[in-house]
């Protein structure tokens, strides 16, 4: 039985180069919020914020609270002054750093596998990012927001990955067990093995993996749906 199927983003439908990204994204938001912070040190705090959000084990605190947190603990400015700015680089910024990402082959040919199970579909990618950015990385893979039954974001979640705790979340927010999940995605560290350790069922795209784990299944984007035939008829 198959009761949820959730989806890794970066790696695993959006090839997308994270080194050539976060060089032209960490300038352009630095630049956006130069009347607030400090250019040279932007970057620095930036990661510091971030790192604090992904450390954060508080079931009560949002990725959101944990980051803004942090990050306006180095911007001597109200919290009203500087979120506006932030919210609109996301909306109208962001956009513009698609580069050379794109889907890859087999992408909605993998969604529409999910769709047969008529079960809720998860954008499992690691909510760092607010809602707004991941929709338009979404785009970029050629997928619509409206295919998914919950894309895990840094305002709707409480953990980050690699921590399973984000995976137990995912399965209480859509009520079902998690041995009756299926997690989908390229990193054995942070999709592979923190969603097993749950009990979730797994599978590792093995042509864009950066590691490979030979105790999961694994394979290319296009034969996931003969592993949830697999999946469902011994559930």
């Amino acid at each position: 039985m198959i009761e949820a199927i959730l989806f890794d983003l970066d790696g695993t439908l959006l090839d997308v180069d994270m080194d050539d990204f976060l060089d032209r994204y960490i300038p352009k938001l630095s630049a956006h919020l130069a009347d607030f912070a400090e250019p040279k040190s932007f970057a620095k705090n930036l990661w510091a914020a971030t790192s604090a959000m992904v450390k954060n084990t508080e079931s009560t605190v949002t990725n959101e609270e944990a980051f803004i947190e942090h990050f306006l603990t180095w911007i001597d400015h109200a919290p009203a002054d500087v979120l506006p700015h932030i919210h609109e680089f996301y909306e109208e910024i962001f956009p513009t750093l698609q580069g050379r990402a794109r889907p890859f082959p087999h992408v909605q040919t993998a969604i529409d596998a999910a769709k047969r199970f008529e079960c809720p579909i998860v954008l499992a990618t690691n909510p760092i990012f607010p809602l707004a950015a991941i929709v338009h990385r979404l785009a970029w893979a050629g997928l619509t927001k409206e295919e998914f039954t919950l894309i895990t974001s840094y305002e709707n979640m409480h953990f980050c990955k690699p921590n399973p705790a984000y995976y137990l979340e995912i399965a209480e927010m859509l009520k079902v067990e998690p041995h009756n999940c299926v997690m989908i995605g390229n990193d054995v560290d942070f999709d592979i093995r923190p969603a097993a350790a749950t009990n979730m069922k797994t599978f590792l795209i093995a042509d864009t993996q950066k590691d490979m784990d030979t105790d999961n299944a694994s394979g290319p984007l296009e034969d996931l749906s003969i592993f949830l035939d697999t999946v469902h008829a011994n559930g």
